[in-house]
């Protein structure tokens, strides 16, 4: 099994082993698994097809406009089916943090999937007052629900936010923003739907 095969079934699927409910909110299940940084999975259902909800998460030039403390979102190398993208954030109270991330996604029969893994070599370099961010990677799971007319959607991620900076701080944070993030996507394929 090659690595990049191993990474897909690490990702896929509901929350399992270590994974232990935090929250519920706005239809949307946050799960948390204790590990260094903070490692999350949620899950809950969008009003659009799979097909819609994939454009909108592999649209990353357009992130900022819905994606919260995402200050800035640059597409540096593109391919069929992949990209390259450097990404930045603006977090309060804390020194902005930066990556960049590929990115691959596809089909298996009806599930759409997203995976995303931090590749800093591929990207620009460090720079002063940003701290880099070494660890960031995770994944979208779109299941076709509704008779394809919708979508049950399972994300997953992990990132170490590095520098001088609280990981249970950051855990309790993000586990209140993924519901968020699921209602800006809503909000996002709503208009194309």
């Amino acid at each position: 099994m090659n690595g990049g095969l191993l990474f897909v079934v690490t990702v896929l699927g509901a929350p399992g082993s270590g994974f232990q409910p935090v929250g519920q909110r706005d239809g949307v299940t946050v799960y948390q698994r204790k590990a260094d940084g903070i490692e999350l999975s949620a899950e809950g259902d969008i009003a659009a097809p799979p097909s819609e909800v994939l454009r909108v998460l592999t649209d990353y030039a357009h992130h900022p406009r819905w994606v919260k403390s995402l200050a800035e979102s640059q597409v540096i190398a593109q391919r069929e089916g992949s990209l390259d993208v450097y990404q930045r954030l603006a977090l309060p109270m804390i020194d902005d943090r930066d990556f960049t991330l590929h990115v691959n996604w596809g089909r298996d029969g009806e599930r759409a999937w997203v995976r995303f893994a931090a590749v800093n070599e591929r990207g620009p370099a460090p720079r002063r007052g940003v701290v880099r961010v070494n660890v960031h990677e995770g994944g979208w799971d779109l299941l076709p629900i509704d008779g394809g007319r919708a979508t049950h959607a399972v994300y997953r991620f992990r990132i170490d936010l590095a520098g001088s900076f609280p990981s249970w701080m950051g855990r309790g944070a993000a586990a209140r923003d993924v519901p968020a993030l699921f209602q800006a996507l809503r909000r996002e394929v709503a208009p194309h739907h």
